[in-house]
């Protein structure tokens, strides 16, 4: 639910002259706020004295705003409310008691109007938006950023009502940069022609909307054609990365394609851009070549100025930040073979070892959708933008973990049952391991039931539960199987003979020092009897390896670097028992079964960097308005629609 995942985020209360003046400042230019005429007051007042949403709906038939929204005079709606065209969504509530904001600890659910904003956050290009709620004879005004929102007091509009009637009049006279438009973005003003060629390097659909996208360089800016992002980031805040690819005109034609990604980074955290021309510096192998990127200029949140003032510390700056880069791919999960996924993730592991011994950067990011597999085999990592340099800068850390969704299938066990613990190198190599076998109890055939792999896939990736204080955290099953040596679970088996079961076992083995039960001192004390017999040639050596305190220590030694794991992929690849063809089967488990919540996250993680960095996961059907009423969390081209007849009991938090 989306108030869940604002909570927190909303700072205030603002005094409403105090807002007007900084988010809706008077130009030179604008005329003075006219009075209202007494037909206009009478409309107010009926608003005001109606006692359900279904009455307010009926008295509003003389207020300036069908269907609750504000739209430019040029946009036709056909009566309907549209979120992709949408400049000012208002909300209208019975009586004080459904204030989403109400006074003074604001605690009463928020979900209705923070899933309008995200909807328009998800449907357009903005940098904020401006939402207005009235409840009874009392209104609010907000302002929505990425680090969340900005709520004035309530106040009444009745006796106040040149403040209200001061907002509407100041919003309609501001500019489309200054409603929360990214000026970076505006339609292409290619002729039909060139837009096709676009569209055809592109295969997307003919008659697609195109835009135009100036992407930051160091030495200006450079243009790039494509459509509007393909899936809608359902949350209002985190990272909301979007990718789709995009290309440039070179002589007069279409470029070779690239992909654009945009994410909002928090501030203490360095651009992705600024990542890989450090990882480029330090010549790190299997990454995507960076072609131009950096900070969108005015894309900075404010929400955080306000946090400060009233010493809210959950909320920080962010800045939108893209980057284009040169790399067409397949998403991990599409391998041909094991033998090409165990190259892959080699590959990804030695950008990452390359990167954290030679450039001191960390990752901390290690999943499925940021492993691509290139068209001869090569893995690649991608998404650096939550990567931690490790050269002194003790904040980055800690505000990584504020707005970021983990994608908890690939997080180490430790870091899920103790969240905000420091992330290290070994929880990035766990995470390859996980990566490895999620991927084959996903997609890998087998005999074994489906329902069975499934409740696999659910006790280890998804459950988590609430401490008694309230904390939710995970990762029980997965330190539970690596202690017992039992991962990926023994009873699974591929369809086709692959070493790929042998090798991630082997892989999993030093995991067991990590979550297993220590060597107690009466078991150090023998050890050290055993390995002095050993030294003087008194002992057998096979006494020695096969003591639990060898074997902890041998798994902590291998644990302290990537050399070992590296090593050891290299040896399996040399194998000549690796089958041509035992590729993924699409589709075989794509439901993640948990609880709402844990569908939730999965959602969530929609608009990855690989589902749009691979040309054959971007759709190719047009982004038009739909005429059906879609569900929540529905594709791009399905939009938000509320109408009078509406059942708007979904959308209630």
């Amino acid at each position: 639910m989306l108030a869940n995942d604002t909570q927190g985020r909303y700072v205030g209360p603002v005094d409403p002259s105090e807002f007007l003046e900084d988010y809706l400042p008077r130009s030179d230019s604008m005329p003075h706020t006219p009075c209202l005429h007494e037909d206009e007051r009478e409309a107010l007042r009926r608003v005001a004295a109606a006692t359900s949403e279904k009455n307010i709906k009926r008295r509003c038939r003389d207020m300036p705003v069908p269907d609750f929204c504000l739209y430019e005079e040029a946009v036709e709606t056909s009566g309907r409310m549209d979120f992709s065209t949408a400049e000012l969504c208002i909300e209208l509530k019975p009586c004080m008691s459904y204030d989403p904001f109400d006074d003074p600890d604001m605690k009463i659910s928020k979900g209705q109007i923070t899933t309008f904003a995200a909807a328009q956050f998800s449907s357009q290009f903005r940098l904020f938006v401006f939402s207005v709620v009235i409840v009874n004879d009392h209104a609010r005004f907000v302002r929505w950023d990425r680090a969340g929102a900005i709520v004035t007091t309530r106040f009444n509009y009745l006796e106040n009502l040149d403040v209200l009637t001061d907002f509407f009049w100041r919003f309609s006279h501001l500019s489309r940069e200054e409603r929360g438009h990214d000026p970076s973005v505006s339609p292409s003003n290619l002729s039909e022609e060139d837009a096709q060629k676009i569209r055809d390097v592109l295969h997307i659909e003919a008659g697609t909307a195109l835009f135009t996208f100036a992407i930051p360089c160091n030495d200006g800016e450079k243009l790039f054609y494509g459509p509007h992002f393909a899936f809608p980031v359902r949350s209002l805040i985190g990272q909301s990365t979007r990718t789709i690819p995009v290309c440039d005109i070179v002589d007069g034609a279409p470029g070779k394609v690239v992909f654009l990604k945009e994410y909002w980074r928090q501030a203490a955290m360095r651009g992705e851009a600024e990542v890989y021309e450090h990882l480029i510096k330090h010549r790190v192998p299997h990454i995507a070549p960076l072609m131009c990127g950096g900070d969108v200029p005015r894309g900075e949140t404010r929400t955080h100025e306000h946090a400060y003032q009233m010493d809210s510390r959950l909320i920080s700056s962010k800045h939108l930040h893209r980057v284009v880069l040169e790399i067409v791919g397949r998403r991990i999960c599409e391998f041909k073979s094991t033998r090409e996924l165990t190259q892959a993730v080699v590959h990804a592991m030695r950008a990452h070892w390359k990167a954290y011994n030679d450039a001191k950067v960390l990752h901390s990011d290690i999943t499925a959708n940021n492993i691509l597999i290139k068209d001869n085999g090569e893995g690649v990592l991608i998404g650096w933008e939550l990567a931690i340099f490790l050269d002194g800068r003790t904040d980055s850390n800690i505000h990584m973990r504020r707005d970021h969704s983990v994608t908890q299938q690939f997080v180490s066990a430790v870091l899920l049952a103790n969240p905000g613990q420091t992330h290290t190198l070994q929880d990035d190599i766990e995470s390859f391991l996980h990566v490895l076998v999620w991927t084959i109890l996903s997609y890998l055939p087998s005999p074994v039931d489906e329902n069975c792999r499934k409740s696999w896939m659910l006790l280890l990736y998804d459950y988590t539960f609430k401490t008694t204080t309230g904390q939710e955290v995970g990762g029980t099953t997965k330190a539970d199987k690596l202690a017992l040596e039992d991962y990926p679970p023994k009873a699974f088996n591929p369809m086709e003979y692959s070493p790929i079961i042998e090798l991630i076992r082997t892989l999993a083995s030093p995991f067991r020092a990590r979550y297993g039960e220590p060597p107690t001192d009466g078991e150090k004390e023998v050890y050290e009897y055993v390995n002095a017999g050993v030294r003087e040639d008194k002992v057998n050596m096979a006494s020695l390896v096969t003591h639990p305190v060898y074997g902890y220590q041998l798994g902590m030694d291998r644990l302290k670097n990537s050399e070992w794991f590296l090593n050891t992929i290299d040896d399996a690849l040399k194998r000549p028992d690796w089958p041509n063809s035992d590729g993924a089967a699409y589709k075989l488990l794509v439901t993640t079964e948990g609880t709402l919540r844990q569908k939730k996250r999965g959602t969530q993680r929609v608009e990855t960097d690989t589902q749009l960095l691979s040309v054959s996961s971007h759709p190719s059907g047009s982004l038009k308005r739909s005429n059906t009423t879609p569900p929540l969390l529905a594709p791009l081209e399905k939009r938000y629609r509320l109408d009078d007849n509406s059942d708007k009991s979904n959308l209630q938090q």
